[in-house]
């Protein structure tokens, strides 16, 4: 039932919008959190994220010195054998669930329970602990946060919408509208001066004028003083010439240039004449401009009519489906951490109205912005479904006559889409659990 006008333009999907179902993810610990055991003590090494710096503490009072620990441990009988061994060096991990592994050196988790315990005794794997658990709150509510934008991104489109100019805001811009005009460029080329000029023929005068040891200096002077004048003369002769050369060029750009600005202008200022007054041509060129270069998260149709003496837009949407919105989300559990279940589908549903009359206001607005003259936008939305028998066909969900003057008085990110939609004129039928069902839009004139 789509394509009821004569005009159709589609707009593109160029949003692209990341909802992994596999769910947020983070990586904690690893190179960054390390301990190393040794003679002198405990030491606990953190690196700070993102900095390339880490700082390092000696955690726990000092061993005693080698030759009183070897005695303490040969006095007891078979103590050495039952001797838990730490490795020297042992780094943490942490999952985003919260779960720590403790690895060695080598980056193999260590299964010996004997050593876990001993290590977690230490203030080292406390502290460590703490600090990685203070890094996996803050990545759990960066990806939470992050979740729910990508979702609501979708789902809000209204947001997107602009404020609707009046009137006399484009009169104003008309007016104000002026031709540029072609600056000249300046001759940059310094005139030849004396001293330039003699430089030169010192110079000249190395290469070309030989003789004795004696004469060969009086002899260049000579050569400059008798060619000096003559030498400037020419110089300033070319120099002259090559200016009156660059300014008259620069004079046939400056007349070539302000003419077609002027016809730019005078183009420019007529267009925007014919899109106040509602011209038919301006009107659909624009609107063909914005919806062709408009870019959302979903792909859909727009056709549309434009009824000059009526100052009324129809247009035809082919809706979003319901499919099309992300089946899960994330959400968080009383320990912090994140889960992805399923939408309910009262959840789907409710979602599933806001985005599509939040389209009907996004693109509502876009285009009473392309003419002052667009008094009454009539938005019908349609989307595709199967019948008893199976067959898809299309379905109206949602016809609204839309009027500019509430459009511009309204702050339209902040508007619930359903209620704003219903403040005007409508054919709708939304039951109260969201159930949009099928309607028979307005017609051209009614």
């Amino acid at each position: 039932m789509g394509m009821r006008f004569r005009k159709s333009v589609k707009i593109c999907k160029g949003v692209k919008v990341n909802f992994s179902k596999s769910g947020a993810s983070l990586s904690l610990g690893g190179r960054g959190h390390s301990m190393n055991f040794g003679g002198r003590g405990t030491r606990a090494t953190v690196g700070i994220p993102g900095t390339g710096l880490s700082y390092s503490t000696k955690v726990g009072g000092s061993h005693k010195t080698r030759s009183s620990s070897h005695r303490s441990s040969t006095s007891r009988s078979g103590s050495r054998s039952n001797a838990v061994v730490v490795p020297n060096s042992v780094q943490l991990k942490m999952s985003p669930d919260g779960r720590v592994e403790i690895l060695d050196g080598k980056g193999n988790v260590i299964t010996d329970q004997s050593v876990v315990r001993k290590i977690k005794t230490t203030d080292a794997y406390k502290n460590m602990v703490r600090n990685l658990e203070g890094q996996r709150q803050d990545m759990l509510e960066q990806a939470y946060k992050e979740a729910r934008e990508e979702n609501d991104k979708f789902i809000e489109i209204y947001r997107l919408a602009p404020q609707v100019d009046r009137e006399e805001q484009y009169v104003q811009i008309l007016n104000s509208l002026k031709p540029p005009v072609y600056q000249r460029r300046q001759y940059e080329i310094p005139c030849p001066t004396e001293a330039t000029v003699r430089e030169q023929l010192i110079h000249e005068a190395k290469d070309t004028v030989q003789g004795s040891i004696f004469k060969v200096g009086k002899m260049r002077k000579e050569y400059v003083a008798a060619n000096i004048q003559s030498r400037l003369n020419a110089a300033i002769s070319v120099w002259s010439q090559e200016k009156d050369a660059f300014e008259q060029q620069e004079y046939e750009n400056e007349v070539s240039e302000n003419e077609r600005y002027a016809a730019e202008f005078n183009s420019s200022r007529k267009y925007m004449s014919n899109l106040i007054s509602g011209e038919d041509d301006a009107v659909g060129d624009a609107v063909e401009t914005w919806i062709s270069s408009c870019k959302l998260p979903v792909e859909i149709n727009v056709d549309y009519e434009w009824n000059q003496n009526d100052h009324v837009m129809y247009l035809d949407v082919d809706l979003p489906e319901i499919e099309d919105i992300p089946e899960n989300e994330v959400v968080r559990l009383a320990s912090g951490n994140l889960k992805e279940k399923k939408k309910t589908q009262a959840t789907l549903k409710q979602e599933y109205a806001n985005l599509v009359l939040g389209l009907a206001i996004f693109i509502s607005a876009n285009i009473f912005n392309v003419s002052p003259a667009i008094y009454n936008i009539v938005m019908s939305g349609y989307t595709q479904r199967r019948n008893n028998a199976g067959e898809v066909n299309d379905e109206y969900v949602y016809s609204i006559k839309f009027t500019r003057g509430i459009f511009e008085s309204s702050v339209l990110a902040n508007v619930n889409p359903m209620d704003f939609c219903m403040r005007f004129e409508n054919r709708s039928n939304i039951t109260s659990t969201m159930l949009m069902k099928k309607i028979q839009p307005y017609e051209i004139g009614e």
